[in-house]
């Protein structure tokens, strides 16, 4: 249509412009630290050395796979992905409704005790976080009898599940809750200058016995950022970067808002033997980080700036590639002009 039309002709004429902006226009302002990959919603990540990424295009596999809950098997068969990627009335389109058809991380904390990783074109093996070993493995998702392993592993560890969940993967969308739908996927990126300011103002961690390597891991990141060895990133820095473009190496991306965050970040991650537990009452990231930037507001969809602090509780930022190419670990973070 005609607004699709003049969106692509913005779209390629701000990526001619960014492709011709030379290096030294740029702003160092971090370098790539680790690369996430989320295979299976809810679990833990792969880390990756490298990724390669397009216009449109998240990490590749990441949430690929999620875990339809048994009450919604029917529907999932009468209705597919067109209805679990739609928005609800007043949300951003880019905001899903339906992320409680699946088995997610705030329900079911025994997510956090498990990895998934992308096997061949349509396989996923899960793992045990802690140790590595592979728990389960599924060749081929199109496969009844192959699904069924993952799904019956998973019937017995999610202690709330009223029956065998069942492996869903969605060719093309991805299981985000931003985002998702075919070319319109996102990338969560974190700074580590940001993680330790949170770490340090949320109340009750020192309780914990919680690392700040596993306090990171609660926010699930696909990018994470560190300082570049002068000092220059500080925290909550990449709220300054909404609206902006952001150049990972030799990939563009065009920062949109600020990740709003849910109670899932109560869940632990620690290696302890408590992956998994909901620690309500001790710390509360999504309820005690916006203690650390009352002063901080931030552009949301392009919307003018509010104050991040009266909106909720705000951790990250998501992005989408404008330029293609290849991420990886030790690449320079440059904002553009």
């Amino acid at each position: 249509d005609a607004a699709r039309r003049h969106r692509a002709r913005h779209c390629g004429a701000r990526m001619r412009c960014i492709a011709s902006a030379s290096p030294s226009d740029a702003r160092v302002v971090g370098r790539v630290k680790r690369i996430h990959a989320y295979a299976l919603k809810g679990a833990r990540s792969t880390t990756l050395d490298a990724a390669v990424v397009r216009p449109g295009g998240g990490v590749p596999d990441d949430r690929a796979f999620a875990l339809l809950r048994a009450e919604h098997a029917e529907r999932w068969r009468r209705d597919g992905a067109r209805d679990v990627l739609r928005a609800g009335e007043g949300k951003d389109p880019g905001h899903h409704s339906n992320k409680h058809l699946f088995h997610q991380l705030i329900t079911d904390g025994e997510l956090a005790r498990v990895r998934g990783r992308a096997v061949g074109a349509r396989g996923l093996a899960v793992e045990c976080a802690a140790s590595g070993r592979t728990l389960a493995t599924c060749a081929d998702a199109a496969i009844e009898s192959e699904r069924a392993k993952i799904e019956a592993f998973f019937g017995t560890l999610l202690k709330g599940a009223r029956g065998a969940p069942t492996l869903t993967r969605a060719d093309g969308c991805s299981f985000a809750n931003v985002g998702g739908r075919p070319g319109e996927h996102t990338l969560h990126v974190n700074t580590t200058a940001s993680v330790r300011e949170a770490y340090e103002r949320t109340s009750s961690w020192e309780r914990t016995g919680e690392t700040m390597e596993d306090f990171a891991r609660r926010f699930r990141p696909n990018l994470v950022v560190e300082d570049a060895g002068d000092g220059a990133l500080k925290p909550f820095d990449e709220f300054a970067w909404c609206g902006r473009d952001v150049r990972f190496g030799e990939v563009v991306v065009r920062v949109d808002e600020p990740t709003i965050r849910c109670p899932s970040t109560r869940v632990r991650y620690d290696e302890s033997g408590d992956a998994g537990a909901n620690v309500d009452a001790g710390a509360r990231p999504d309820v005690d980080i916006r203690a650390a930037f009352p002063a901080l507001e931030a552009s949301i969809f392009g919307r003018d700036p509010v104050a991040l602090a009266d909106r909720g509780s705000y951790f990250g930022v998501y992005a989408r590639v404008v330029v293609g190419g290849v991420i990886r670990v030790g690449d320079d973070v440059a904002l553009l002009p």
